[in-house]
């Protein structure tokens, strides 16, 4: 059963508890008031843990948390008056008071991202209410609540409203004192249905991503000529598997091969070792346990098959004499070596063009997109042959052999550039120009 925690103001809390009755896909919703924006973002973060889904009861308190903690991948929706809902509301109020003026009112949800809920459809500009901002950007305010009852307060001082329409359930406290009393508008029982539906939707979907299988390939350096060598290292990297696998609590399916391992996980699991895919900790236990070094490579597709040849493929990436771990996407998006500062993304999808140049320059696809992501990373088309040893992981020797080989076929341009310090030789450098071939 999906848990989504709701986040309400005292006052609001009333329509809020509604949620409870309606006639919805079975939910455990949990509570939590706050006084304050401020208070908000003070428990906000304590309160989300283990819940699958998260609620406001309004605009305000969702863009603020939005503003201010953009990195929450929970899904997060907010409960929102509608057209329906405010017609519903401001009939039912005319038919009661005949002598109401449109023009005399003061509405404060209405704006241009609302298209202030149709408004200006059936009235004319000088007969409209007074709103409190054209743009939904003046509600991220911290003291939003207080300019609003300011608004309120001096609209009514200089005469201008006999009604105040909002949105906002402790406003009605907050103008008491002043005398007004402001006509509050909540979204209809079939508004919250719509809303928690969308919102176990998005929770569906990353359930579902979550669940995606994820294939790690593990290739060990080995003397294929020497037997006992091969059983020690297949022996003492299976024990580190399962001791990182018991260590963090998860469950691997683990195939084993003459030369390689397999470790089939799932999507959370594999965000969780990566640190959201930005360095990898079983690499790093790995490091600290074996002797030798390990490849890593992660593969995530749509398919086994498809996650278990971009495993093997991320793993023929490690080109280092260390324990490295790289991604391959389903998007086919190289990532790596995780936990580097050096890393590089690299876009290896099918790209006609890049095909023609890779047989203009007898230079497979990939060493081009390669270089190419090398050069996003530095911002720059000029190369020397130690930004490919660093990115690519390689010799600079061999470095130095794609460099030369891309002059020879006209795709760069040598210079020298002077060494900061004044002793030694200029350092060569590569103007790359793929643009021009």
């Amino acid at each position: 059963m999906p848990r989504i925690r709701i986040f309400s103001t005292k006052n609001s809390l009333k329509w809020i508890k509604k949620v409870e009755l309606l006639s919805i896909e079975p939910c455990n919703f949990e509570f939590t008031i706050y006084d304050s924006l401020a208070h908000l973002k003070e428990i906000f973060i304590e309160n989300i843990h283990q819940v699958d889904g998260i609620l406001f009861s309004g605009q305000i308190p969702y863009f603020y948390i939005q503003q201010h903690f953009s990195d929450i991948h929970i899904p997060m929706l907010h409960f929102d008056v509608t057209q329906e809902d405010f017609y519903r509301t401001l009939s039912e109020y005319i038919y009661k008071h005949k002598d109401f003026q449109m023009n005399r009112c003061l509405v404060d949800f209405l704006y241009e991202e609302n298209n202030y809920l149709g408004i200006y459809d059936w009235v004319e500009k000088d007969d409209a209410p007074y709103i409190f901002d054209l743009s939904m950007q003046a509600y991220a305010d911290m003291d939003v609540y207080n300019k609003m009852r300011d608004f309120h307060v001096e609209m009514w001082k200089q005469n201008k409203v006999d009604v105040s329409m909002t949105r906002l359930g402790n406003l009605q406290e907050m103008l008491e004192p002043y005398g007004i009393k402001p006509v509050l508008v909540v979204p209809s029982e079939q508004s919250m249905i719509n809303i928690i539906e969308s919102l176990l939707k998005e929770i569906q979907l990353i359930q579902l991503i979550e669940n995606q299988v994820v294939i790690a390939h593990l290739e060990m350096a080995i003397n294929r000529d020497n037997v006992a060598d091969l059983e020690y290292r297949q022996m003492s990297l299976h024990k580190a598997i399962l001791d990182f696998s018991k260590n963090n609590q998860m469950s691997f399916i683990i195939h084993r091969n003459a030369f390689y391992y397999e470790i089939i996980t799932n999507y959370s699991d594999f965000k969780l070792i990566t640190n959201e895919m930005k360095n990898c900790q079983l690499a790093s236990f790995l490091t600290q346990e074996l002797q030798f070094p390990v490849h890593i490579g992660w593969g995530v597709g749509h398919s086994i098959q498809e996650a278990q040849l971009n495993a093997e493929k991320a793993a023929q990436m490690c080109a280092a004499l260390e324990t490295q771990a790289y991604i391959l996407s389903k998007e086919e998006t190289l990532i790596g070596p995780l936990g580097d500062k050096d890393w590089i993304k690299v876009d290896t999808q099918y790209d006609l063009e890049i095909e023609k140049l890779s047989v203009k320059l007898n230079t497979s696809p990939l060493q081009i997109q390669k270089i190419i992501a090398v050069m996003d990373k530095l911002q720059s088309n000029t190369l020397a042959s130690e930004d490919l040893s660093i990115h690519l992981g390689i010799t600079t020797r061999a470095a130095n052999r794609i460099l030369k080989k891309l002059e020879e076929h006209g795709a760069a341009t040598v210079s020298t550039q002077l060494q900061k310090k004044l002793r030694g030789r200029p350092k060569k450098v590569y103007e790359i120009h793929f643009d021009k071939q």
